[in-house]
């Protein structure tokens, strides 16, 4: 599986950017530059490594930049400065750098993109619309015909292949572009804001849809929004970026537990973090061992541990009660304490407790017992965003 690696990326909108870029390196600002020179600051010194078969949000408000540093990956937008990697079947391929032949391979074979705007042609139907960039590549009328139906399937449109792109809904003229880009065999994929068009619902299920996919059709994904829960939902890690650069790199648990500048704080105020947090984030770990290898939970429940810190039994109100994982809670009928592993989301424990039982649930690492996360573990965390939780 590929990756990206982006090093030093600036873009200087005008015509001598190297004016520019001497005024950056002596620490000029954004309005500096243009009130001196005339040029925009584009994008300045962005320096990252996408993983494989990673999904990687850039997100930031309007003129933040984001939408710039998309397009110089694939240079539908010409970086001024910089190098862009592209680490694919053992072979390096300098994007920056690429004469127009092996760029025109790149796109073709390489990097596909998914835009905002759906972009299809109106007079081709949804299956010559998916096979348009085997169309490109060559491929025999039959063989692209075959591979776009497969794809049509696979992102929920199938009988629609005769159908025009007036005849969709908004969600499923994405989901066609969705297709189209996985249809040339690329495992890069550039999606720029790819479901804001989208009214809230469809827009969702895009989001479960562009999920399911990344698990069953492994592709690296560099992903651009301005939508903060939906960065959270999708993304493996995020970078926020603000006036052209790039304030903050993290996973989403990381963005919202602790933010680095005011922006991003700002940001990520009113975000819901329920289902980024995790137990491990906002566990109770400060507990205490008694002489009989017991842990108080609450007034009612206690667990044992052994010497090795592994979890041997559960008690509620004195009687022992077996450990159940914390996603069988709909089938469990006997009473029983329930665990979680150290990632399972709060909002998943939420979910079990509302459901199955009002008692802590207990935190597992590799079958040790590392802590118990019950009402007021939650509530903290959802007020302060796991930073209580992350300082203990």
């Amino acid at each position: 599986m590929p990756s990206i690696e982006l090093e030093g990326v600036y873009k200087i909108f005008g015509d001598e950017p190297e004016e520019a870029l001497e005024l950056i390196d002596k620490g000029a600002s954004k309005t500096e530059v243009r009130e001196e020179t005339g040029h925009v600051i584009g994008v300045q010194d962005i320096t990252f490594k996408i993983k494989n078969n990673e999904l990687f949000v850039i997100m930031g408000l309007s003129g933040s930049g984001k939408s710039t540093l998309l397009r110089c990956v694939n240079r539908l937008v010409e970086p001024t400065k910089g190098r862009i990697t592209l680490h694919s079947d053992g072979k390096d391929y300098d994007i920056t750098s690429a004469e127009k032949e092996e760029l025109r391979e790149i796109r073709e074979t390489q990097v596909s993109m998914v835009f905002q705007n759906f972009a299809l042609f109106p007079h081709r139907t949804v299956l010559d619309n998916v096979g348009f960039g085997l169309e490109i590549q060559g491929i025999s009328k039959e063989e692209r015909e075959r591979k776009s139906q497969e794809l049509i399937e696979v992102v929920g449109l199938e009988g629609f292949g005769d159908s025009y792109p007036s005849q969709l809904s908004g969600g499923m003229q994405q989901r066609v572009g969705l297709a189209r880009g996985l249809a040339t065999g690329a495992e890069v994929l550039l999606m720029d804001e790819p479901f804001s068009a989208l009214d809230p619902l469809i827009k969702v299920e895009m989001q479960d849809e562009l999920l399911d996919l990344m698990e069953n059709m492994q592709r690296t994904i560099l992903f651009v929004t301005h939508d903060l829960d939906e960065a959270l939902k999708v993304g493996d890690r995020i970078t926020i970026m603000d006036g052209g650069k790039m304030v903050q790199k993290g996973v989403p648990e990381e963005i919202i537990v602790n933010p680095k500048t005011e922006y991003v704080a700002d940001f990520v105020e009113n975000a819901d973090p329920s289902d980024v947090l995790r137990a491990e984030t906002v566990a109770e770990k400060d507990f205490r061992v008694d002489e009989e290898n017991r842990v108080k939970l609450d007034q009612l429940t206690e667990v044992e541990v052994n010497d090795e810190g592994e979890v041997v039994k559960g008690y509620i109100s004195g009687a022992p009660v077996s450990l159940r994982p914390i996603d069988e809670y709909e089938r469990i009928e006997e009473d029983a304490l329930l665990f979680s592993s150290p990632e399972t989301p709060i909002s998943e424990i939420m979910k079990a407790r509302l459901a199955y039982t009002s008692h802590p649930v207990v935190v597992l690492k590799n079958n040790e017992f590392i802590g118990f996360v019950g009402e007021k573990n939650i509530l903290q965390g959802l007020l302060e965003k796991g930073r209580q939780g992350s300082s203990s």
